[in-house]
């Protein structure tokens, strides 16, 4: 490393000349130091001096104004006094006069009695001629006294005017007396009264000039002096009072004179006082103010600033030594930095930025011999640019070793670093650190050194890559979590559709109650599927990884058929599409499946094809068994087609992907998630069925499922209905495939079927039926259809056979609107489609024989039912609502209820003997005092064996697997997850009571 002290040695020559020269210019900047502090210190007392002189001036005005206050008081409250006093004794005067006309004889006594009553110094009672007639006084005849005021024009008056009165304050002869004078009201004459009155003394409370201001004191130690002409009357200087103006003036040396800013200065015997005199009403009023206190925030801060001042200009002294130091120790600090780089980098070197003159310090592998000398041209370092960086790195590594703009760069940042990868795959960082400085302080000279950061740059790479795969993932599962959280708006509302648009008609219909208890269905059916959805949010995850349950159960498919046609119904309706649902071959109604999984799959596909079908379209499904392999089993077909978009080939393989959505759809505004179809085919795999589609873009779309699902092991009874057995029926229908299925269902029961896609036609055929005497007994006619609907059908075929044979309307929309007029027209009555086996033949049945299997379906639930009437439970649960609502419920199968309302009281009662009489405890989760699972582990843990041991059921709105397994571990016996119905009730009971 010699070269590289050798290189080091000039700058720190420079640095010694420049310090002497830093020495040469010290008493200039101590001379401009002290110039600056001498002049801010005068500028400071000026300043200061002006603000505490308005200070000075605030402070007297508010003290005048004080002043000024304070008098006006005084001179109030003698005034009110005064008039006070004479009202008193005129009131009295006047109540004398009244006394002296009740009482017919006067008497000297009785004015003496009145006197001392009314404290009164004396009473004169005169005739007309203003001569006394009675008397009474404390101090005797004191008529001597009152003489001049008697004969005054104000008391004469009042003998001529009795109206009139008079009063009056007087002194004489060193006293103070109150006078009152009223007319006599028993005859022509004045009654006089006259009261003493004490001398206003401040021993007696009463506000005097003297005490205004004594011993009050003012802000900044001030002095107030009020005179009165020459004499002090008032101060709060105590040894000034009753002193003259004269008297004062000698503990002056100056003569009273107002300055520029209005305030006079007096130079006293104890020193110089600030203020001035001012004229309050008939006095003058002097307040000053000793020196020491106007002045003493200029004092204090100015004290201030020369310790401050002479703080500075040692700091600076100490300042400069340090910054002398600390040029010696960067000095040697940048050597150490040199030695420091040479065992870190592989190459550095030393740059002239002006010169561009390159110094070698320190040589790397990659240069050849010729360049590993002490200095390296511009041509040198172009070629080992090309022979070391590679192409898409050489034009910025060219822009960032460019010294022309270096030092500007610098002077952001302390250093420039630069990364780029060698012709041999490796990773090289560059620097730049500042190195030297010239006279002017500009930057001159840069250390330029790189080091290989292979290893730390791939692994920054890497970091990067899962960074951006994270940053991706992120992305994506908000974009779906978005998405998803649209897709439940839109199917959330389907159901809701159909709840509000059936409550609505349940309250116009309100007096049916056969039509209001269907609707009352369907609301139910809707609400369990809003139910199921929102059980499905809550379980996307385990959707997604395969880990949802299939439930089996025994499901019938009308049931699911037209639960679905009430859901979609709403919705199918509103975009005037054409609904179409049918049948074909069903012979097990009853299958083993999971309802809830199958309703979902029929739903999500039907609701796509109501979106994607614009308005006037058509949607058709259609429900048809196929014989099974596998024994005790069928194969159920479900096939759902619309005439709507459609779909393209392309998007055709990805449709069951998640969020796979076709741009049509996006471009014509249809909201959507693509998560219905993907959550489909899952559930599809999961209950071992297939799905395919057939779809073509602007014709339509048609999915097809198949399940193989076990048989109940009951079939659809195919006995024929007595009174039609081997009777001919007529089916109209415009749909030919719904009229077969139709028509094949009325065979299975021994009738006859003959079918027209026409309602004129079907006119037409029952007339001439009638005409031959081979009437057709059933008519089964469909409501919509496009020459003639069917209910001008129904009143036509009426005319032609009359009333005597039934006519059933076959529809899949709701009848409710036009079901007056089709009974007018002559309906007999009504059938949903899908039409099954076995609710075409108990339509057809008569009333009778349907009030049979009415009551023998009634029967046997009750039979399959236990009772479990009797038995005592335990409801705790915390919200007013829902424990109404549980109440009823288990009251309609028999339960009698005790409730309580939080944990706490659940464990208290069971700890009591009152808890031996229960059989089962329901028990809410979420409680405020002591929640459900507590509640549980209390009551485990009573010493009494029966209470110990009561089985307690969960009900919670805490719907998943784990809230489940978190129930048994708390030693719950069961778990039913909030709505709760009387069926879920009962089987939790069986499986508690039986197991």
């Amino acid at each position: 490393m010699s070269r590289q002290v050798r290189t080091q040695m000039p700058q720190t020559q420079k640095k010694d000349k420049k310090s002497k020269s830093k020495g040469k210019k010290f008493d200039k900047n101590a001379c401009l130091l002290m110039f600056v502090l001498i002049f801010s210190g005068i500028l400071i007392f000026l300043l200061l001096t002006a603000s505490d002189n308005k200070k000075l001036n605030s402070t007297l005005n508010e003290t005048f104004d004080f002043a000024k206050t304070r008098i006006e008081r005084y001179e109030n409250y003698n005034t009110n006094d005064q008039v006070k006093s004479l009202v008193r004794l005129m009131d009295k005067t006047t109540e004398l006069s009244r006394v002296i006309a009740q009482e017919d004889n006067l008497s000297e006594e009785m004015l003496d009695e009145y006197a001392n009553e009314q404290r009164l110094t004396g009473i004169l009672v005169l005739d007309q001629n203003q001569k006394v007639t009675e008397q009474t006084a404390k101090d005797g005849d004191t008529m001597l006294l009152w003489q001049k005021l008697i004969e005054s024009d104000y008391v004469c008056d009042i003998a001529k005017h009795p109206q009139k009165t008079y009063t009056t304050r007087l002194r004489n002869e060193g006293k103070l007396y109150d006078f009152a004078a009223v007319a006599r009201q028993d005859a022509a004459g004045i009654v006089i009264t006259y009261m003493q009155k004490e001398e206003v003394s401040e021993l007696n409370g009463d506000l005097t000039m003297k005490s205004l201001f004594a011993d009050f004191p003012f802000e900044m130690n001030g002095s107030i002096v009020i005179c009165d002409d020459d004499k002090v009357v008032s101060t709060n200087k105590q040894e000034l009072l009753s002193s003259s103006v004269e008297e004062s003036k000698s503990l002056y040396k100056n003569e009273f004179k107002a300055g520029g800013n209005g305030i006079v200065c007096l130079h006293s015997k104890a020193g110089n006082w600030y203020g001035r005199k001012e004229k309050i009403k008939d006095y003058d009023a002097y307040i000053f103010f000793p020196e020491s206190q106007v002045y003493i925030t200029r004092n204090i801060v100015c004290v201030m600033y020369v310790l401050l001042a002479l703080l500075l200009f040692a700091l600076y002294w100490v300042s400069r030594n340090r910054t002398e130091k600390r040029s010696i120790l960067q000095d040697q600090k940048r050597l150490r930095v040199i030695n420091a780089l040479g065992h870190a980098y592989s190459s550095i070197s030393l740059v002239n930025i002006k010169t561009e003159k390159i110094e070698i310090v320190k040589s790397s592998r990659n240069m050849k011999p010729d360049q590993k000398g002490d200095i390296l041209s511009k041509a040198h370092l172009e070629e080992l640019i090309q022979q070391v960086i590679t192409e898409p790195f050489q034009e910025k590594y060219r822009e960032f070793i460019d010294m022309s703009t270096v030092a500007q760069r610098l002077e952001e940042r302390e250093t420039l670093s630069f990364t780029a990868q060698t012709v041999e795959g490796r990773w090289l960082t560059i620097i730049i650190v500042p190195q030297g400085y010239d006279k002017t302080g500009k930057l001159s000279t840069v250390l330029v050194a790189n080091r290989d950061v292979t290893e730390e740059k791939e692994r920054e790479i890497d970091r990067d890559k899962n960074l951006r795969n994270a940053l991706a993932a992120a992305e994506h599962a908000n974009r779906a979590k978005t998405a998803f959280l649209n897709n439940m708006s839109h199917d959330i509302r389907t159901p809701m559709n159909a709840i509000i648009g059936f409550t609505a008609l349940a309250t116009t219909h309100i007096g049916n109650t056969e039509l209001v208890l269907d609707y009352l269905k369907k609301i139910h059916t809707s609400s369990q599927h809003l139910l199921s959805l929102i059980n499905d949010v809550l379980d996307m995850s385990r959707i997604e990884s395969g880990s949802v349950r299939i439930e089996y159960t025994t499901v019938h498919l009308p049931d699911i058929l037209h639960d679905l046609r009430t859901i979609i119904q709403g919705s199918v309706h509103s975009k005037q599409q054409d609904l179409y649902i049918d049948t074909q071959d069903v012979i097990h109604e009853d299958i083993i499946t999971d309802k809830l999984r199958l309703t979902q799959v029929l739903l999500n596909i039907c609701s796509n094809a109501v979106k994607f079908t614009p308005v006037g379209g058509m949607i058709n499904i259609r429900v048809s068994e196929k014989p099974c392999r596998r024994d005790g089993y069928i194969t159920v077909v479900f096939s759902v087609k619309d005439n709507g978009i459609g779909m393209s080939r392309e998007f055709r393989k990805h449709v069951f992907d998640s969020f796979s959505r076709e741009h049509t759809v996006t471009e014509n505004g249809i909201g959507g998630t693509g998560l219905g179809m993907a959550i489909t085919k899952n559930i599809v795999d999961m209950m071992g069925g297939t799905i395919q589609v057939e779809s073509e873009t602007g014709k339509g779309t048609e999915f097809t499922i198949m399940l193989e699902c076990e048989t109940s092991g009951e079939t659809v009874k195919r006995e024929p209905v007595p009174e039609l057995k081997g009777a001919r029926a007529l089916v109209v229908d415009d749909d030919a495939q719904t009229c077969m299925s139709v028509s094949r269902m009325l065979r299975e029961i021994e009738m006859t079927a003959d079918w027209t896609t026409s309602g004129k036609e079907a006119v037409l055929r029952a007339k001439e039926a009638y005409e031959q005497n081979q009437e057709f007994k059933v008519y089964i006619i469909d409501w919509l259809m496009p020459d003639m609907n069917g209910i001008e059908t129904v009143r036509r075929i009426r005319m032609v056979v009359g009333a005597e044979y039934p006519i059933i309307i076959l529809t899949a929309y709701d009848w409710s609107d036009v079901e007056q007029e089709a009974r007018e027209a002559g309906v007999t009555a009504f059938v949903s489609k899908p039409l099954f086996l076995s609710e075409l033949r108990e339509v057809l049945m008569s009333q009778a024989q349907r009030e049979l299997l009415k009551n023998e379906k009634q029967k046997a639930q009750a039979e399959n039912r236990k009772s479990y009437a009797g038995k005592k439970v335990l409801l705790v649960e915390d919200n007013e609502l829902n424990r109404e609502i549980a109440t009823a419920i288990m009251k309609e199968i028999g339960l009698e209820v005790d409730t309580a309302e939080d944990g706490t009281d659940a464990v208290n009662i069971m700890s009591s003997a009152e808890g031996r009489k229960y059989d089962l405890i329901f028990m809410d989760i979420q409680m405020p005092k002591m929640d459900g699972y507590t509640a549980t582990r209390e009551i485990r843990t009573l010493n009494n064996h029966k209470c110990a041991n009561i089985p307690i059921i969960a009900m919670t709105a805490n719907a998943f697997e784990e809230d489940r397994k978190k129930a048994v571990k708390a030693g719950m016996n069961g778990h039913i997850a909030k709505p709760i119905s009387a069926d879920v009730i009962l089987e939790n009971l069986d499986q508690i009571f039986e197991g």
